[in-house]
């Protein structure tokens, strides 16, 4: 799978597995999958549900969170995957179609648990290999971050 990120130990970062690699995910560790597609995207192999199925029947934990691509992301949606993620038995596997929604949320996450500022987290998910070239959510993740850590 490309575009595989690991954030730290309990979080890893990327683009849509196929059903064979969802399959292999708990012999490299994984206890959970989040899954931040909207149903109805272009090029993906399985529905949430059927995605979610596949994921239990696999010993793993499932949560999807809808992000879709086509409309602006809601701070609500950062702040369930902050607390949602939590509760999930790690390491946690985060998926979108690209692996962007992903690792921005992942480092958002991250960056708000580290206390680091916005501009701090872009630099170092930039370094880890996070190349957003979507402006919106560049200025979002920044945004975010400031907004919600610790003034």
């Amino acid at each position: 799978m490309k575009d595989r990120i690991k954030i730290n130990d309990s979080v890893t970062s990327a683009s849509q597995p196929s059903e064979e690699e969802i399959k292999k995910l708990p012999q490299q560790g994984f206890k959970s999958v989040v899954n931040l597609r909207a149903s109805g995207e272009e090029d993906q192999p399985l529905s949430p549900k059927e995605e979610g199925d596949l994921v239990k029947k696999t010993g793993m934990k499932y949560l999807h969170i809808p992000v879709s691509t086509k409309e602006e992301i809601k701070p609500e949606l950062v702040d369930r995957f902050r607390k949602e993620i939590e509760l999930l038995p790690a390491p946690v596997f985060v998926h979108c179609h690209t692996g962007k929604r992903a690792v921005a949320f992942t480092m958002m996450y991250q960056a708000l648990k580290e206390g680091v500022t916005g501009e701090e987290a872009i630099q170092k998910a930039e370094s880890m290999g996070f190349a957003c070239d979507v402006p919106q959510l560049k200025a979002f993740f920044i945004d975010y971050i400031n907004q919600h850590g610790k003034v």
